[in-house]
């Protein structure tokens, strides 16, 4: 009796494993390596003894019939793409990191003088997150991507057409249902704003860093003079190359052609308004509380003119707000990430 009962338990985890569409018998499978930060998989090893039991309501696998993975996960690494414009051909390099087939993207777009490594904390934190993949850009003539022609000037325009490239790119063999997740430092959220206006629809959400609808003159007076502060302790070559930035953009944003897209002007400031007229999605601001370009003044206005307007001020921070824990988990909240 015991005999003929052992022999069935033996029969039915031959049974199960079958099903299950493994290869060997359930005392021979090899555990399966876990990455509980993304939660791919728990550990299914057993010991000889073991009785299996399958989770409630889990739908078995049939033999032979191969599973399509919608997880393709992959760690920093650095891309580029080609742009062809009056200058010639020149490429442009980002930072991709996540799962690329993801339908939630976070594009982040860099300050002034900034490259797309002012975002590896970013690309770090998002990594736990298998239903999102982080984009991080550099600018032309910044870090990776090549400098302009000699007959073309560094311009705001230059650098929206090429963004907008690159969220085509991005866009390719995704959905209208994507949500496309826009975070600009500075200048970067200014760009932010500014592709609203053409790409309005596919963008879901945009999250500015220390950068409201409005900065004062003074604010831009000041970061001019630190600019030439900075350049005038070190040779501009020796900057450029420790910033990794083209020297001719240090000249070119300092020129009044390099803003050349279009605004409204006031004595206190330059307005950004109109480039956020009749956008719909959700827009969220971080600053902070020491900032003299995102003054809490300049929040209140943009509070007033953005309904519904999301804000997370950080203590101690200056222009630009980093990339802490806590503003990690602002951006991850917005995103609506598990």
């Amino acid at each position: 009796m015991k005999r003929k009962l052992y022999d069935s338990l033996v029969d039915l985890r031959l049974t199960v494993s079958k099903v299950l569409g493994f290869a060997q018998e359930i005392k021979q499978i090899t555990p399966i390596t876990t990455m509980d930060g993304f939660g791919f998989a728990q550990d299914i090893s057993h010991t000889p003894s073991d009785v299996i039991e399958l989770p409630p309501k889990e739908e078995l696998i049939r033999p032979n019939v191969p599973l399509k993975s919608k997880i393709d996960l992959t760690s920093l690494e650095t891309r580029y793409f080609d742009i062809a414009d009056e200058g010639g051909n020149r490429k442009l390099a980002y930072s991709i990191s996540g799962n690329i087939n993801a339908e939630k993207i976070l594009l982040c777009l860099p300050g002034l003088l900034e490259t797309k490594d002012s975002f590896t904390v970013l690309h770090t934190y998002f990594l736990r997150f298998e239903d999102c993949k982080v984009v991080s850009v550099d600018f032309p003539g910044r870090g990776d991507s090549e400098s302009i022609a000699l007959s073309q000037n560094y311009t705001m325009s230059l650098y929206l057409s090429d963004i907008k490239s690159l969220i085509k790119i991005l866009l390719i063999n995704h959905s209208s249902n994507t949500q496309f997740t826009l975070l600009g430092t500075s200048m970067g959220g200014v760009l932010a704003m500014y592709l609203t206006q053409s790409l309005g629809k596919r963008i879901s959400e945009i999250i500015l860093n220390d950068i409201a609808l409005t900065v004062n003159w003074t604010a831009l007076y000041s970061l001019y003079k630190s600019m030439k502060n900075e350049v005038g302790f070190k040779e501009v070559k020796q900057l450029a190359k420790d910033l990794r930035v083209d020297e001719r953009a240090f000249a070119d944003v300092q020129l009044p052609g390099h803003f050349d897209l279009s605004y409204k002007a006031d004595v206190w400031g330059m307005n950004f308004h109109e480039a956020m007229e009749g956008y719909k999605g959700k827009v969220a601001l971080i600053y902070g509380a020491d900032s003299k370009i995102c003054t809490r003044q300049r929040v209140r206005s943009a509070k007033a003119a953005i309904p519904g307007l999301i804000t997370l001020e950080i203590e101690d921070a200056g222009h630009p707000v980093p990339f802490t824990p806590q503003v990690c988990e602002f951006i991850q909240l917005q995103m609506k990430l598990k």
